[in-house]
């Protein structure tokens, strides 16, 4: 004999819709009073970024010279926007709140895709965003200097490195905050050890270009040192989001 439940009893014993669990995620991304403000200066904080290191440009005479500043004011402007993600995804577990949804829906690769899909929509909000204000401040800035302005001949090709560079400073901060299921300590990594190995490639690129995370938007922007740096970095990225994933499978929810 088949037995039957009550509608109300039917729908909790279902599985949650996939549209639900990303609406949740997006909920929780704004969800407190400071993750609003941080969002609604984070703007603020990347423009003035962005103008700093485009408008005190003194040599932009060829193409890497008026893209390198994208590398940098997209590692260092979207640290607000990244710092929201980092509180969603590593506070979930830190202060336990993940239980409700994995009540909800057990499967944690599910709830790890309905998180993945908020940071999708952030990612390409940011890069948007970033494409369009950028080459028009580095315009002002060559024709301030008498140079050509040379990016608007590839924009394609801006494009591709303004969504990589992104990408890839969201993926760090994604391995991060599930690496160090903590807020505090998430952040302190990603706000000075990112940044720091920042400088370290700059100051030594072949050495420190093994290990940043940016390595291949330098590259394909024309700023790398060369493959192997590029494929060491991807690969060691690639294998710590792996990790990170495996950790979050046998994660205690408790």
């Amino acid at each position: 004999m088949t037995q039957t439940y009550p509608p109300p009893v039917q729908r909790a014993a279902g599985r949650s819709p996939f549209w639900r669990l990303v609406v949740v995620e997006l909920r929780k991304l704004v969800g407190t009073r400071s993750d609003k403000l941080v969002l609604a200066f984070a703007p603020v904080f990347m423009v003035g970024l962005m103008l700093l290191f485009t408008l005190t440009q003194t040599n932009l005479a060829s193409a890497g010279k008026q893209i390198g500043p994208l590398l940098i004011a997209v590692q260092i402007g979207l640290l607000l926007v990244f710092a929201t993600v980092i509180k969603l995804v590593a506070g979930e577990w830190q202060y336990k709140s993940v239980q409700p949804t994995l009540l909800v829906q057990p499967s944690r690769m599910r709830y790890f895709l309905a998180q993945g899909t908020v940071l999708a929509m952030v990612w390409l909000i940011c890069s948007l965003v970033t494409f369009i204000l950028f080459p028009a401040l580095i315009k002002t800035t060559a024709n301030g200097l008498n140079h050509n302005y040379l990016l608007g001949m590839r924009l394609g090709w801006v494009l591709g490195v303004t969504m990589l560079a992104t990408a890839l400073v969201l993926l760090t901060a994604l391995i991060i905050s599930l690496l160090v299921p903590n807020t505090g300590g998430s952040l302190t990594v990603f706000f000075i050890v990112v940044p720091i190995l920042m400088v370290a490639r700059l100051a030594l690129p072949e050495v420190f270009g093994l290990i940043y995370p940016l390595e291949a938007a330098w590259h394909l922007a024309g700023l790398g040192t060369g493959w192997t740096q590029t494929i060491c970095s991807l690969v060691l990225w690639l294998a710590l989001l792996g990790f990170s994933l495996f950790r979050l499978q046998r994660r205690d929810a408790g």
